[in-house]
């Protein structure tokens, strides 16, 4: 009996360390598998977070380049032009030319007094849009603004009638005008004879020097 037991404890010990062995083996096992696993890096973890670009539009815009300035007296030269004559009707184109190294404007109707013989004004022209002879093109209702180059010229027409009204058989002549050019007080006298049967008229600054846009 003690034989026998003695040997059933001795296999008893043998099988629990190799069952003790195969435990260790099988332990070891999923440790390398874990670390195997452990060398993976995880999309979530390592992902760098995503920067948002905020794109700005510059916007140019392109300004207008500034009008030019008011002719002045000194820019202008002002001198009488060509006459024009047709069915009884007379008259002188004035000039205004020019003369500063920079552009200049005009627009309006230059101030038109008609001289006597000693100088004195007798009359004022009207300003009317057009005439016989000259002023804007039909339908047109303001005066144009005149941009001036250097040594450019303008122009205004001023007429009057030869022909004697109602019971009159002879009409006044002005030997001379005294005039103003619209972005200005100063004044010029122009030898420019012109007849005096009906009210003068004066058209406003065109481009050219026919003082007409038609």
């Amino acid at each position: 009996m003690r034989k026998r037991t003695a040997g059933a404890l001795a296999l008893a010990g043998s099988l629990a360390v190799v069952c003790s062995a195969c435990g260790a083996g099988n332990r070891a096992a999923p440790q390398a598998t874990h670390g195997s696993h452990g060398t993976h890096t995880s999309h979530g973890s390592t992902s760098a977070p995503r920067s948002s670009t905020t794109t700005s539009t510059a916007t140019s815009t392109t300004s207008a380049p500034p009008a030019p300035a008011r002719c002045t007296f000194a820019d202008l030269v002002i001198s009488a032009g060509p006459t024009a004559a047709g069915l009884g009707h007379e008259g002188a184109t004035i000039l205004f030319e020019n003369v500063a190294a920079t552009p200049c404007a005009l627009s309006g109707y230059p101030g038109i007094a008609a001289l006597s013989a000693t100088g004195r004004q007798v009359q004022q022209a009207q300003r009317t849009l057009s005439g016989y002879l000259g002023g804007m093109r039909t339908g047109s209702t303001t005066p144009p603004l005149v941009v001036l180059q250097p040594r450019a010229t303008a122009s205004a027409m001023v007429e009057g009638t030869d022909v004697p009204e109602g019971t009159v058989s002879s009409c006044p002549t002005f030997p001379a005008l005294l005039v103003t050019p619209p972005t200005s007080t100063t004044s010029k006298r122009l030898t420019a004879p012109l007849p005096g049967c009906s009210p003068l008229q004066v058209h406003p600054v065109v481009s050219g020097t026919t003082g007409s846009t038609t």
